[in-house]
């Protein structure tokens, strides 16, 4: 049993340094033979469709920056992982109430084909939906992402250490399965970067508990 769970950490590993396209077109091969996931082509094609609409609306100047994040991100640091969405972190606009309104940002994806799927937008087969950055760490994840290219296609991702604090600040199951999935893949971290952001927004404590439990488990 000791042989397979190393064996099985080698090739979370391995498979965490392809390429980001490559890891959704495995992604989409796993989904489709347990029936889960239905797309045309393979998850890369409408993936890199979204980005590149999302591109368009910052040329558009519908908002000036986003950022991947969510479960997607964590497939872009780490190994494949199933998922069939996309988040996005930007900024809403405010009404004079203080209220967050985004129905600008709905309207524009709507006219460029995407439809409303209940708490989703749904553009060439992938649902997506984008989450408000204007608290603390949602900014401050937002104004930290960097600039990442596939397939000639430039987007933007948030950091790995601000991707781990926002799944700590979520702290939902899934949340803590995509940080041990992340650390099982072999991924590395800026420790003290992550230690600032951590102390910054009061996660510290929750990280300890994951990792005392990842402890407990080994």
């Amino acid at each position: 049993m000791e042989r397979i769970g190393h064996s099985k950490n080698a090739e979370l590993i391995r498979s965490a340094k392809l390429p980001f396209t490559q890891k959704l077109a495995l992604t989409a091969a796993a989904s489709r033979s347990a029936e889960q996931l239905v797309l045309s082509e393979s998850f890369a094609s409408p993936v890199l469709e979204v980005l590149r609409l999302f591109n368009q609306a910052v040329t558009a100047r519908v908002f000036n920056r986003y950022a991947l994040a969510g479960g997607l991100a964590v497939e872009y640091y780490g190994a494949p992982i199933n998922t069939v969405d996309a988040d996005f972190l930007v900024v809403f606009p405010e009404t004079s109430g203080g209220l967050l309104d985004a129905s600008a940002y709905f309207e524009y994806f709507q006219r460029h084909g995407a439809i409303p799927v209940g708490e989703y937008l749904e553009f060439r087969g992938l649902k997506f939906q984008m989450i408000p950055a204007n608290r603390e760490l949602d900014m401050e994840s937002l104004g930290a992402a960097i600039s990442v290219s596939e397939k000639g296609i430039s987007f933007f991702v948030v950091t790995l250490e601000h991707l781990i604090a926002l799944k700590l600040r979520a702290w939902r199951y899934k949340d803590r399965l995509h940080i041990n999935h992340l650390l099982d893949s072999g991924v590395h971290l800026a420790t003290s970067r992550l230690e600032s952001i951590l102390e910054r927004h009061q996660l510290e404590q929750r990280w300890q508990q994951l990792l005392a439990e990842r402890d407990r488990k080994s």
